[in-house]
């Protein structure tokens, strides 16, 4: 029995005029132009359309040589790959779609987010399959949740107003879609929207027509959340967030950059061996794609900004170790995300559209804030003196103190075979008699509270997941305090203190710098929903001119 769809991932084009000639011009550029490349153009059901294809030449995988050294075996094999891309104009709309590396080419014209409006508007809500969304604020993170079964969406964990749902994948009633041969089938919405695709040209045009009002949809209540987060539409605005982001990559501007890898390319990392920057007029290629390549390449545009050389520049990922053969790209600002506070509101950069977080976002961090910045911690800290390092700091700390109630660690470092490179891994500042760990800094803008705040994570992820960190930790602890404190080898901390002094300004509630705030909050997010670890904040008083004359 012959088949009667193809699964495909259907996009829509921005920008486009519905014609063929709108569509020629659109189209026949970049890869469509290259050598090889032969086009159709024809109607579908009466509908105007472009069928792209090619044939690629055969060629040496750039692994054969190396699999030959490495076994001295004499390998001679070759590949040989096709593609294709179809655009179709639907009442009013221009569509894609491609097959083999056919998706390549229509990258920078595609409508982002098509897929993932039309998946909100049409996934059962009890029959969730795949989410994988991006945190907002402070640590880069994307976390991928699949279950083949289907699981409604409240058990995915999804915090709507903190989170960008990037893509979304379940099942939704096939007659949804005007489709008959099955009673449901599974979708999966990120830019593109892949679904199985009718082979009669009437029901595929039928299907087109069905995106176009599903897209215009009210979205479903159950999701509503996950579309709380939208993106800047004020063009004055994203300019100036523009020009606030220039100043973070020339290092001069008190925001946060991370790198990140485009959601629609994560499942092509395992793949990749290798990176080709294209920002500026010399390329170069990457084993590993690193934020100070990318910052480098667009701070020596001079011609341009460093943001509008990324947005004109863009990345591919390679499947061979010198940059030759691409298995996906996009434009090189999505490949880092920033945060940038404008007074109160707070922006994110992602896929390189700017977002504002949402009110009731920014009310749940100056909540989380209340809870914790605490008026009476458990360890009153010092003033700190004028001049003093923090290494200073530390053991002065443990000299009031007392070995027995804090013992300093500043510069005491564990090497385990996770933390092997360099010398190894700062656990904490210090640690008290009820085994807190401290973690001191004093800061005068957002980037050294965030690695203090790094540094808080990963020591705790170390010594919840590797026992040999938690032994040597444990020798540590007992030999700098002379045996009066001590910790069983076992140790897994159940809180975290992070010491703050604001050099600028008092250390309250609502004075730590906005990108920090949504850093300490997510961290102590992070650390309470992995391991059950409290955080709090404890603010760090300078020292009076009256308590400078006394000592």
């Amino acid at each position: 029995m012959s088949s009667t769809t193809l699964r495909a991932t259907v996009y829509r084009i921005a920008g486009v005029k519905p014609t063929m000639e709108g569509m020629f011009d659109a189209t026949t550029s970049g890869r469509l132009a290259g050598p090889g490349v032969d086009f159709h153009a024809f109607e579908i059901a009466g509908a105007p359309a472009i069928l792209y294809y090619s044939q690629r030449s055969t060629a040496e995988p750039a692994w054969c040589p190396r699999l030959s050294q490495l076994t001295g075996l004499p390998l001679a094999l070759l590949r040989q790959e096709a593609e294709a891309v179809l655009v179709v104009a639907v009442d009013g709309h221009v569509y894609a779609l491609g097959c083999g590396q056919g998706y390549l080419s229509i990258s920078g014209i595609k409508e982002r987010g098509f897929g993932l409006r039309c998946a909100l508007r049409t996934v059962d809500p009890g029959q969730v399959q795949d989410v994988v969304r991006r945190a907002i604020g402070g640590f880069s993170r994307q976390d991928s949740t699949m279950a083949p079964d289907g699981i409604p969406i409240g058990v995915v964990g999804v915090r709507g107003y903190t989170e960008l749902v990037k893509r979304l994948g379940g099942l939704i009633k096939a007659s949804d879609l005007g489709l008959n041969h099955r009673e449901s089938i599974s979708v999966e919405g990120g830019d593109g929207l892949r679904l199985p695709i009718p082979l009669e040209q009437v029901k595929f045009l039928a299907l087109l027509r069905r995106l176009n009002e599903i897209r215009d949809r009210q979205v479903r209540p159950e999701f509503e959340s996950l579309e709380a987060i939208q993106p800047v539409g004020d063009e004055a605005l994203s300019q100036r967030l523009d020009a606030l982001l220039d100043e973070g990559l020339r290092e001069s501007g008190d925001i946060g950059v991370h790198l990140v890898i485009p959601a629609d390319l994560g499942e092509r990392r395992h793949g990749c061996r290798s990176y080709l920057i294209k920002v500026g007029s010399v390329p170069i290629v990457r084993d590993e794609l690193d934020l100070a390549d990318l910052q480098g390449r667009c701070k020596v545009q001079y011609s341009r900004t460093p943001v509008a050389a990324l947005r004109e520049g863009r990345v591919d990922m390679c499947s061979d170790g010198e940059g030759t053969q691409s298995i996906g790209h996009t434009s090189a600002i999505r490949w880092i995300e920033a945060t940038v506070p404008i007074g109160p509101r707070i922006y994110q950069l992602s896929d390189g559209e700017w977002y504002e977080c949402s009110t009731v976002y920014l009310d749940s961090i100056k909540r989380r804030m209340r809870e914790l910045v605490v008026e009476q911690p458990e360890l009153a800290m010092l003033p700190w003196h004028p001049d003093e390092t923090e290494e200073d700091y530390n053991r002065r700390m443990q000299r009031h103190f007392g070995s027995a109630t804090y013992v300093c660690l500043d510069r005491y470092l564990v090497r385990t075979p996770q933390h092997s490179r360099g010398r190894g891994m700062e656990v904490c500042d210090g640690i008290t008699d009820r085994h807190t760990l401290v973690h001191v800094k004093a800061a005068a803008s957002s980037e050294p509270l965030g690695h203090q705040f790094n540094q808080a994570l990963i020591s705790t992820q170390a010594l919840y997941e590797e026992p040999e960190a938690r032994a040597k930790f444990s020798a540590k602890v007992s030999r700098l305090s002379g045996g009066q404190l001590t910790v069983p080898e076992d140790f897994r901390p159940e809180k975290v203190i992070l010491a703050i002094l604001l050099k600028d300004k008092e250390l309250t509630r609502d004075s730590l710098y906005p990108f920090a705030q949504v850093a300490l909050v997510n961290l102590a997010d992070t650390l309470m929903r992995q391991y059950g670890v409290t955080v709090e904040v404890a603010a760090i008083p300078v020292e009076s001119a009256h308590d400078a004359e006394a000592a």
